[in-house]
């Protein structure tokens, strides 16, 4: 992302702030929103109405930065580690927070849990997840997508597992496998199915 894209206004991955809020709250969840989703930077030195850089006060830049660092790892759960580096902007400094897309979503605030601390970004915005938004992200983070989940109330006769067996059977004969036959009890340890 160049300079100009960093300063071109508000979006799904860029949030600007003119001065660190003095509650961390108001930013840390911006920080948790980019983990839950695809990544992000929060530029603190930035006024978002105009998106002039204002810049930060020099001599207490590393202990703003310090701040950011503590108040991300103290407020976070899982824990997220952003990349927090000062840039100069037509002569004055901009904390630049970079936040890459989280492995072990959901992130959200420990002191609000899960239900009410777990966020998201919508457009230029930082919004509170809803309960389905929160079960997608715990499956993202669990690495489970929606095709693997069993239907546990959807019955399967028996004639239907005999001809998934031979489909499957008929698919390696076609790849050049060897041939052998398909059984319900394999399409169980395969995790194909799950008897109930």
């Amino acid at each position: 992302m160049n300079t100009e894209e960093l300063f071109h206004g508000e979006s799904k991955n860029i949030e600007y702030k003119s001065a660190l809020p003095e509650q961390s709250e108001k930013y840390v969840k911006s920080i948790i929103a980019f983990a839950n989703t695809q990544g992000g930077k929060l530029l603190i030195g930035v006024d978002d109405k105009t998106h002039k850089v204002v810049g930060v006060d020099a001599e207490s830049l590393f202990q703003t930065m310090d701040r950011i660092a503590n108040a991300i790892s103290d407020s976070c759960y899982p824990q997220i580690v952003p990349d927090i580096c000062p840039q100069t902007v037509d002569g004055k400094t901009v904390i630049v927070i970079t936040v890459v897309p989280g492995v072990n979503r959901p992130y959200y605030l420990k002191s609000k849990g899960k239900d009410k601390g777990t966020y998201i970004r919508v457009s230029g915005t930082s919004r509170p997840a809803c309960l389905e938004k929160i079960k997608e992200l715990e499956m993202e983070g669990a690495r489970i997508s929606w095709d693997e989940l069993t239907c546990i109330d959807y019955p399967v006769e028996e004639k239907a597992i005999e001809q998934l067996c031979k489909d499957i059977a008929t698919y390696r004969e076609r790849a050049g496998l060897p041939k052998r036959e398909i059984t319900e009890v394999q399409l169980l340890n395969l995790e194909a199915a799950e008897k109930y």
